[in-house]
């Protein structure tokens, strides 16, 4: 070892800054308490500066003579063995080194489990994912890990660092691929971390961006594997969606399934939908209520449904979408133009960069039937291309859709010889269309 004793001193020089537990030395015959003051001196020097090399044999000596003595064996331990395991060649002396690393977390937990920064739940994930990262070769799929990362983010809940719920369905992924049975498993263990990473996102805390970016991860990996079709999701929740009907947390992860691989067509996430909407209406709840009424073509019902959708919706455009829903069951369905119309515009206040609603309207008036007068019934045309106008200005992904509208409907306009019966609507002027339509536009 280079200049022991130089290092020796300049340890005990700073020993005052360390964090110590020489009470548990009292055990210890005086000079076993000696060495391991001395080895805990040492080895910490070293540790800190990284110099690996040469703070594993006191490192060690200490750690098997005083495994109590203090936390900077099991902080800096950790980082020792990682460079060991990493620079070992023989594969029989590495497999030694993790099973040490490994008992190494068993000790941490055993002597300082209650710490309150590093508790034992938040120890056995970082105990997992260096178990992860190291070479396993009698575990390829890392189930152990599985196991300690499952007991880690039970406890720790939204506390838990993302990155252990990333690692956990790393895993679980894995063995779901090995063993297609476990797809059960697969949904249980995606809800878990799942639940976590929307209560840290939905927090605004210090987790919060991470965890964004490991719910699209987890997203991602499961939608790989492809469990969660809306067919598997089927056989696994259908027969036991009566039997839930009453347990709003089943429901709703149910429902958030579904969403995950838009099977919202599903009977039985409609099921979900009507029994978690009984129990606690959400607009989740209210949306699949109302699409299953769509779909059953009992359009009242659906209406008052997406209506809650809008009431129990904090975000806008989810809000806008339910009202373009609303106004199309008018227009198509129960041909109510006005109505139809009025959700449309509702749909624009709370996003009005759409130009779906602006094409939908321009469609009910351009269908509109105000005036007998066959000249004055051509001015309907005129508001239609207005909307039609709108819509291209505001949303160019419909500029198409507009512009064939436009072209359509422009050949209507009222002719030189009909304006010339209706001195009212010569070219320029501004005209007022009756009836439900109410609008003022532009004589062309």
């Amino acid at each position: 070892m280079k200049n022991y004793k130089a290092i020796l001193l300049a340890a005990m020089a700073t020993a005052s800054g360390m964090v110590f537990a020489q009470d548990n030395l009292a055990t210890h015959p005086d000079e076993v308490a000696d060495k391991c003051k001395e080895n805990n001196s040492v080895f910490y020097q070293f540790a800190k500066t990284e110099n690996y090399a040469d703070a594993y044999q006191p490192w060690y000596e200490l750690y098997t003579a005083c495994p109590d003595y203090s936390k900077n064996i099991y902080k800096y331990g950790v980082n020792i063995l990682n460079w060991k395991i990493k620079n070992e060649t023989d594969a029989a002396k590495q497999a030694e080194l993790v099973d040490m690393l490994m008992k190494v977390y068993d000790d941490r937990i055993k002597f300082y489990g209650n710490d309150v920064v590093m508790p034992t739940e938040r120890i056995l994930a970082y105990k997992a994912m260096d178990y992860i990262n190291a070479p396993t070769p009698k575990d390829p799929l890392k189930k152990n890990a599985y196991e300690w990362l499952s007991e880690s983010l039970s406890k720790l809940g939204k506390e838990a660092d993302p990155s252990f719920a990333q690692y956990y369905i790393w895993i679980a992924c894995n063995m779901y691929r090995q063993d297609n049975s476990r797809v059960t498993s697969l949904i249980d263990d995606y809800n878990k971390a799942n639940d976590i990473l929307v209560a840290q996102i939905s927090a605004s805390g210090d987790y919060t961006e991470s965890a964004k970016a490991v719910k699209a991860n987890n997203d991602q990996m499961v939608a790989s594997t492809g469990a969660l079709s809306g067919e598997t999701l089927d056989k696994i929740y259908g027969p036991q969606i009566d039997s839930k009907k009453d347990d709003i947390d089943y429901l709703a992860n149910t429902l958030k399934l579904y969403e995950s691989v838009n099977a919202t067509e599903s009977e039985v996430y409609f099921k979900a939908s009507e029994y978690a909407h009984m129990i606690k209406p959400t607009e989740v709840s209210a949306a699949g209520c109302a699409n299953m009424y769509l779909k059953k073509k009992e359009y009242s019902k659906a209406v008052t449904f997406f209506e809650d959708a809008v009431k129990y919706a904090t975000d806008n455009d989810k809000k806008a979408k339910y009202e373009y829903a609303i106004a199309t069951i008018y227009a198509s369905h129960i041909k109510n133009p006005s109505s139809a119309r009025e959700h449309a515009r509702a749909s624009l206040r709370y996003n009005p960069n759409q130009g779906a609603p602006y094409i939908l309207i321009g469609n009910l008036y351009a269908s509109a039937h105000i005036y007998s007068d066959p000249v004055l019934a051509k001015t309907v045309f005129w508001v239609a291309v207005d909307k039609y106008n709108k819509a291209r200005q505001v949303d160019p992904s419909c500029a198409a859709e507009a512009n064939r509208l436009i072209s359509r409907y422009s050949q209507y306009f009222p002719a030189d010889n009909d304006i010339f019966m209706h001195p009212d609507l010569n070219k320029g002027a501004s005209f007022t269309v009756g009836g439900w339509i109410g609008e003022s536009t532009i004589c062309r």
